[in-house]
């Protein structure tokens, strides 16, 4: 009987207490200064929304004056465009985040050499990216995968040669 009564507390207080999680009433005057805007619903936020803002918030409050101003120009542009454009690119940010982390340190090499280049060869690239079919970009997608496992096999094999050689000795 003990054990049902227990159980049924912890039904009903556990949820409870996680739910009263950073309440309006919670939060200090500046926070609460901040979140103005979102004062009628917070306490009706889900709990993982309203640590995301305080989080966001925190960020915030972390920037220097000319990060505040570059980040707010970037929302304004992000305001401005297309939902759809909005949407690839959140696709695209979880896709990033999902990554495992040596895939995105090649993505972020690859970006780096990208921006050395010179604008002219930048234009030229993606026109000629954008001038392929699908099949094209596929394939080639598929080449630089190819080439990557192929130059994986090859440093193996180099390592255990170097290892074997080492034995010998």
């Amino acid at each position: 009987m003990s054990n049902r009564i227990l159980f049924i507390w912890l039904l009903l207080i556990v949820p409870a207490l996680f739910a009263s999680e950073n309440q309006w009433a919670d939060l200090d005057k500046q926070q609460k200064s901040l979140l103005s805007p979102y004062q009628a619903q917070w306490d009706t936020l889900p709990s993982n929304k309203r640590k995301t803002i305080l989080k966001g918030l925190q960020q915030w409050q972390q920037l220097n004056s000319s990060e505040k101003k570059l980040a707010l120009k970037r929302f304004k542009e992000w305001k401005k465009m297309p939902a759809g454009r909005r949407k690839n690119i959140r696709r695209q940010f979880e896709a990033f985040n999902s990554m495992k982390p040596d895939l995105k340190q090649e993505l972020r090499t690859r970006f780096e050499k990208f921006n050395k280049l010179s604008p002219e060869r930048k234009r030229q690239l993606k026109k000629r990216w954008k001038n392929l079919s699908a099949a094209q970009k596929r394939r080639i997608l598929q080449k630089r995968k190819l080439m990557k496992k192929l130059n994986q096999r090859q440093r193996r094999l180099i390592q255990q040669n170097r290892k074997n050689i080492r034995k010998r000795r």
